[in-house]
């Protein structure tokens, strides 16, 4: 597979099958992760695999923290950001029209667009792996450490879309960092930044066909001295 068709077939998948990721293809996909450009060349990442055992321990201690302390929130951007801002309003649009396609495929299942995504998100969506990205918390503030980390989370995404895994990159479980440390042992000086569920996609289940779109490029770029036609 071309990089081209990997960053076009790339997809967040909330329908995964429960068989098992070996640990040689996650070596392959952590190994394309830590190619990614980082500051300085420092590579701060620290990733973690989990699956088996400590993955449903982990998916059960996560959803009864979401059930118990996290108050929901769908909302996009800051709390300082204006509501009625221009740019609140295309990313608002943008994020309705994913939202009422997901709501049409789980209508016949009774189940809402909320507690779909909330209870997914806290669960990796029952995927049978979580790879979880770590930094030293001296890093976790610095934005060019934080993009470094989204870099690398992005080759692991494309690395899996070749060799045909479903992920989907997980925001959400970082507020429970201590909590997900204890649990898996990890040292207090590590910050969770982002995560990834990874596992095959079940293609029985209809949210394994569901695919975002893409507004038109005219919508995202400037030309600058470029010339016109």
């Amino acid at each position: 597979m071309k990089l081209s068709e990997a960053i076009a077939e790339r997809n967040s998948c909330r329908a995964f099958s429960t068989c098992e990721v070996s640990r040689e293809d996650i070596t392959e996909l952590i190994e394309a992760g830590i190619r990614a450009p980082s500051k300085g060349n420092s590579q701060i990442w620290e990733f973690v695999a989990v699956m088996g055992e400590k993955k449903r321990a982990m998916d059960e201690m996560l959803f009864n923290l979401l059930k118990t302390d996290f108050i929901p929130s769908m909302t996009l951007g800051d709390a300082a950001t204006p509501a009625e801002s221009e740019a609140m309003r295309k990313a608002g649009a943008r994020s309705s029209r994913n939202r009422e396609e997901i709501v049409k495929i789980l209508a016949p299942y009774g189940q809402t667009f909320e507690a779909f995504m909330l209870e997914g998100t806290f669960t990796f969506f029952k995927a049978p792996v979580a790879i979880l990205v770590f930094v030293d918390e001296v890093f976790s503030k610095d934005l060019p450490h934080i993009l470094s980390v989204g870099a690398a989370v992005q080759n692991v995404l494309l690395a899996a879309t070749e060799k045909k895994f479903g992920t989907c990159w997980i925001g959400g479980v970082w507020r429970y960092t201590k909590e997900i440390r204890d649990l898996l042992g990890i040292p207090g000086n590590k910050k969770l930044l982002s995560s990834i569920a990874l596992g095959y996609v079940d293609p029985y289940n209809p949210m394994s066909r569901y695919k975002s779109s893409r507004d038109d490029i005219g919508e995202f770029v400037r030309w600058i001295g470029f010339d016109k036609g």
